[in-house]
């Protein structure tokens, strides 16, 4: 079982994309990146605080070695509240995941497992992986997105086994795309006791509308991307 401190409040972000020591000013990619790292720790620390849980959907930092990643954690450290962190597609410093889960004390990293907010109340989580159906899905993607169902059935079957009577779901990629809301990670979800999803990987004004919102199948799915939020951590619960 993964951190069991119980905590108030529950918010979602994703796609934090930090380069504190890398060379990849997410400017480039419209005004309204501009110092979003000074954007989102002020939202942050203005909406949460020591004794809540935010949940950070993947992309967390453009690091591609665990050492170069360690400024861009140590930021996300120094925010109020325990964050629970699943991997996003460009996290590629992600590795070794019981070292990354001694490092911080209010860090938990999501990979195979599970956190309990609250009593009964688990968040579970996994990466994820794009759709069948999208213009470039081929042989591989087939194999990633087994792969990744299969991650994610562990961590909400570790959640169920220890008492979880409601879980929230983090992805990083969409669960389903829009309209048809329907994939095999909503199909998965929907045979546990999972109330809400949240994810991101979406950016732009069109982007946004291509993944699954809102409730689907009594689940509320939810987009978190930082651009969406403007930079502001979603209150899930």
């Amino acid at each position: 079982m993964t951190n069991t401190a119980k905590t108030t409040k529950l918010f979602a972000i994703a796609d934090t994309h930090l380069s504190f020591t890398v060379d990849k000013p997410m400017g480039v990619f419209g005004a309204a990146w501009l110092d979003h790292a000074e954007k989102l720790a002020a939202a942050w620390r203005e909406d949460v605080s020591e004794d809540d849980s935010v949940i950070v959907a993947g992309d967390i930092s453009w690091a591609l070695k665990q050492s170069d990643a360690l400024p861009d954690l140590d930021f996300l450290h120094g925010l109020p509240g325990r964050k629970l962190l699943v991997r996003g597609n460009h996290d590629l410093w992600w590795q070794k995941i019981k070292l990354l889960n001694t490092l911080y004390d209010d860090m938990c990293f999501l990979q195979n497992d599970y956190a309990f907010f609250q009593d009964g109340v688990a968040v579970c989580g996994s990466r994820g992986w794009g759709l069948p159906g999208l213009e470039d899905y081929g042989v591989d993607d087939e194999k990633i997105l087994a792969r990744e169902l299969i991650r994610l059935r562990m961590s909400l079957d570790k959640a169920v086994a220890a008492g979880a009577r409601d879980i929230v779901c983090a992805l990083h990629f969409p669960p389903a795309l829009a309209p048809s809301n329907a994939s095999p990670f909503t199909e998965l979800l929907e045979r546990y006791p999972v109330s809400q999803a949240v994810y991101g990987h979406l950016h732009g004004p069109q982007a946004f509308k291509k993944g699954i919102m809102g409730e689907y199948r009594g689940i509320f799915y939810r987009l978190a991307s930082c651009d969406f939020l403007d930079f502001r951590p979603l209150r899930v619960l």
